[in-house]
């Protein structure tokens, strides 16, 4: 399949369109319900899993909800696990750009699965950063780019791994800038992250999340994020976009659902979440990793995965990318 056919035919960007509710739906929950995730425990995307599994069993009395973890394939072997699953309400699949992403760059995987998926709820999205060692001699986004210019291609910059988000988000900027870096690739963020703290990399382009504990004790350094807005937890770092227009890269967390799910199980699940994402104490929690709750119908996430599809289908085609 290509990826324009691919793209013609992706089912997560609509609602499931289904009869109105039957009986079991209506019951919703009445067993076990698993939240897969395509990533070790751990992470963020497990962190953020786990917080809304348990909030989703304390709002509603005598259901469980229970977070499975399936990594591999760059989240393709959880989504495949998702899609192939019984559309009745007990399997969700709680997941990033990555699965997407994957998809795109690994041309023999099925597509299937992530045309098999639809959106229930954007739940968190947060930035991309360049970040840098404290003795790094550029401080500011015009700085960087002189310096890269200056380099010529010889500027050294980490990501987890090629085809991931931050690769691509790199790729994206070097399209839009003219400027030339030389993007090495890891196998995840902390070893990213580790390879710029032992000076192996100029520079490494990552989330917030890993590398707080440094950005936070001074030991590394933001030059910039990659959000429309400035991150509550780093006012002072700026955006991408305060001097490039319309360069923004959101990296989001959102739970899907096997394709046939019905209507109201979907439209219950997202309002709990909505619910749930508006909670004080989870927007404090979440916050706390370097993202911002976001919440909204169903719809909305719709809208969110149909601009990633075009945005990182193009940047996979044109610069010819492939993981496989």
């Amino acid at each position: 399949m290509t990826h324009g056919s691919g793209r013609r035919g992706l089912l997560l960007a609509a609602p499931a369109v289904l009869a109105a509710g039957s009986a079991r739906a209506q019951a919703w929950p009445n067993r076990p319900v698993r939240i897969v995730v395509g990533f070790a425990a751990g992470g963020a995307n497990d962190i953020m899993a786990r917080l809304l599994a348990q909030k989703l069993s304390e709002r509603l009395p005598g259901s469980a909800f229970v977070v499975e973890n399936r990594p591999g394939g760059s989240t393709l072997v959880a989504a495949e696990l998702v899609a192939r699953a019984t559309p009745d309400g007990t399997t969700f699949f709680y997941t990033s750009p990555s699965t997407l992403i994957s998809s795109l760059v690994n041309r023999s995987a099925a597509i299937e699965a992530v045309q098999s998926l639809v959106p229930v709820t954007l739940a968190q999205s947060s930035p991309l950063a360049l970040i840098c060692r404290p003795d790094f001699p550029a401080r500011t986004v015009p700085e960087f780019l002189a310096l890269a210019r200056e380099k010529q291609g010889r500027m050294t910059v980490s990501h987890p791994g090629t085809g991931a988000i931050n690769h691509l988000a790199l790729i994206l900027l070097m399209r839009q800038t003219g400027i030339e870096l030389t993007p090495v690739p890891y196998t995840g963020n902390q070893p990213s992250i580790t390879a710029l703290i032992r000076g192996e990399v100029d520079v490494a382009h990552d989330g917030l999340f890993t590398p707080r504990s440094q950005l936070e004790a001074g030991t590394l350094r933001a030059i910039a994020v990659t959000s429309a807005e400035r991150s509550p937890i780093y006012p002072d770092v700026p955006t991408f976009g305060e001097t490039l227009t319309g360069y923004e890269v959101g990296f989001w967390g959102g739970m899907l659902a096997p394709r046939g799910t019905p209507d109201p199980i979907l439209d219950r699940m997202n309002q709990e979440l909505d619910a749930i994402l508006r909670q004080p104490e989870v927007i404090e929690r979440v916050r706390g990793f370097g993202a911002e709750p976001v919440g909204g119908n169903r719809d909305r996430f719709a809208q969110a995965l149909t601009g990633d599809w075009a945005k990182w289908g193009a940047v996979v085609r044109e610069n010819n990318i492939r993981a496989d």
